[in-house]
């Protein structure tokens, strides 16, 4: 018996467990853990982590393993994977628990025929309530309700001393800010009680496009000032000097077309989608996505009224950037409501822009995705000029510097956060500044 098998109950050393999670969706970075642990309850996740913290094990906490720098992995210690924490229960018409390892989709389905959905949703169905939680949470109805760590009443975690806690903005206030938008280093977020609004009995999505950016920019503000569509999205395609804006609103009675894009200033309305499944509408479909497939993927916030600087020019080449579908620039309003969490770093303004900049690259294109995780680089280094701040799902490669600049006077509290919840410094994630390893990773081969 190894000294993991031993230590962490249930933890399994198999080789094909390990390299089952040596990757996560960005495929950037390959670090095969030393152990697997699946625990199937919160107790039992407990316990690991009090095994852990008493014998200097580090752990990666992994859900969905949806990051795409190598945030869920780990060479240097054990991966618990969270997977099959996944209960989730409607509690009343306001309010859904959910655990940790739920997907996000799961959450949708098990509220069908309620007519309540949670007020934001990610754009990819199998993406965990914890992941999500722990770095933000940005979606379609963005514009109005702000991120997911700001629509949750309360949360269960299993602190970095295997203590179990619940936390609200009124109980345990400290440890209910560090966890959200925490990355997985103060806490294991193991259930969520997450509000509910009202949802319409069918959804419609109009596309339209724009050639003229000029004009699209101010019938985005306009949109978003009058609150005219529940769901906003739109992508970038500067090969085609195209802007595709997907607008979308949810409706129990026919609805007027004409109402809702009278006075818009569109090049051409491409079509209208209609369906009955609200929850999923704005979800991209699994099969999207090829796990094979390298994704050298960033995302940031930006100042609001930097969205005719964005338009204006490219900030890659666009001969050099992948063209659909293998590449996606795109933009989501993010309105001021609900988004309060100490460390969603994030511009100030009542309303901010989620600016994404997404590649596709085949498995046989890695030094290619590497030159591009380089590119990206330098577009953050002129974004964070704006007045930008990252959006942590993507690997940023920080230095001590860097991670300060991010993080202001939030780094400081930080790092108290992680010596008061995690002291022993169980989570672990490569290059964190609260008190992890410091020194930068670099995507390897």
């Amino acid at each position: 018996m190894t000294k993991e098998d031993h230590l962490l109950p249930g933890a399994t050393r198999k080789l094909e467990d390990r390299e089952a999670r040596a990757y996560d969706f960005g495929r950037m970075t390959r670090r095969v853990p030393e152990a697997v642990a699946t625990p199937r309850s919160v107790e039992e996740v407990a316990r690991l982590v009090r095994c852990a913290s008493r014998d200097g094990i580090r752990l990666a906490i992994r859900g969905g393993g949806h990051s795409q720098g190598g945030q869920s992995l780990t060479d240097r210690g054990v991966v618990l994977d969270t997977t099959c924490l996944d209960r989730v229960r409607p509690v009343s018409p306001e309010l859904v628990r959910a655990q940790g390892g739920a997907q996000w989709g799961k959450v949708v389905d098990t509220l069908t025929g309620t007519r309540r959905l949670p007020p934001v949703l990610v754009d990819t169905g199998e993406v965990t309530v914890g992941g999500t939680l722990s770095a933000g949470g940005v979606g379609t109805t963005s514009h109005r309700y702000g991120t997911q760590v700001g629509q949750v009443e309360q949360l269960e975690v299993v602190t970095g001393a295997g203590e179990r806690v619940r936390c609200s903005p009124t109980r345990n206030t400290g440890l209910f800010d560090a966890v959200r938008s925490g990355q997985g280093q103060f806490g294991i977020i193991t259930e969520a009680w997450i509000r509910l609004r009202p949802a319409g009995e069918r959804f419609r999505q109009y596309e339209l496009h724009y050639r003229d950016f000029d004009r699209f920019g101010k019938d985005l503000e306009r949109l978003v000032e009058a609150d005219r569509f529940d769901h906003l999205r739109a992508e970038l395609r500067h090969h085609e000097n195209l802007i595709v804006l997907n607008a979308g609103i949810e409706y129990d009675e026919a609805s007027d077309d004409g109402g809702f894009l009278d006075g818009l200033g569109h090049d051409e309305h491409v079509y209208t989608r209609d369906t009955a499944s609200v929850g999923r509408a704005g979800m991209y479909p699994s099969w999207a996505f090829s796990w094979l497939h390298y994704h050298p993927w960033r995302d940031w916030l930006l100042p609001w009224e930097t969205i005719r600087t964005l338009l204006a020019e490219p900030l890659l080449d666009p001969d050099a950037t992948p063209r659909r579908p293998w590449g996606w620039i795109g933009l989501y309003p993010v309105g001021r409501d609900a988004i309060e969490a100490p460390l969603l770093m994030r511009p100030p303004g009542e309303r901010a822009i989620s600016y994404s900049i997404l590649a596709v690259m085949g498995e046989f294109q890695y030094e290619r995705a590497a030159e591009f995780v380089k590119e990206l680089e330098e577009v953050d280094r002129r974004l964070v000029g704006l007045g930008g701040k990252s959006y942590l799902s993507g690997g940023v490669g920080y230095d001590p510097s860097q991670w300060a600049e991010h993080y202001g006077e939030m780094l400081q509290q930080g790092i108290r956060w992680k010596r008061e919840f995690d002291p022993e410094r169980v989570f672990h994630r490569a290059a964190m500044p609260f008190g992890a390893d410091p020194s930068a990773s670099r995507p390897t081969a």
